[in-house]
């Protein structure tokens, strides 16, 4: 299939017994301007909160997907995290090749990435 189709990724989908909370979280930690609700905006890209009865509490494999913000500033990123009592860091920052990461984990354990990309490609900092 041509990817010239219109083919684009919509959004992500996290399931959780309280979708509420873990909403709030990603607002406070990622689009503090947002107003409440189960749906977030990020990036033109959608990130929904949905309840769910089937799972557990916290997710059994939190690697299998890993959910990626890219960001201008990695360093002020993590002051952010940290100041809202963010202490569960599966990577401190790190040079990756094309840029910086961290990957920190979500409060269900889910883990998200946060990047940072070098002006150039390949040049890590």
């Amino acid at each position: 299939m041509p990817e010239s189709t219109g083919i684009r990724l919509g959004g992500l989908v996290l399931g959780s017994d309280d979708p509420e909370r873990l909403s709030a979280w990603y607002r406070a930690a990622f689009v503090p301007s947002a107003g409440p609700g189960t749906v977030l905006m990020v990036g033109g890209s959608r990130l929904v909160f949905d309840r769910r009865d089937d799972l557990q509490p916290s997710t059994r494999e939190p690697g299998r997907i890993l959910i990626n913000f890219y960001v201008e500033d990695i360093k002020a990123v993590v002051a952010h995290l940290m100041a809202l009592g963010v202490s569960r860091w599966i990577r401190p920052v790190d040079d990756f090749g094309p840029g910086l990461i961290a990957t920190v984990e979500d409060p269900v354990g889910n883990y998200v990435q946060v990047v940072e990309l070098a002006a150039r490609p390949g040049a890590g900092r």
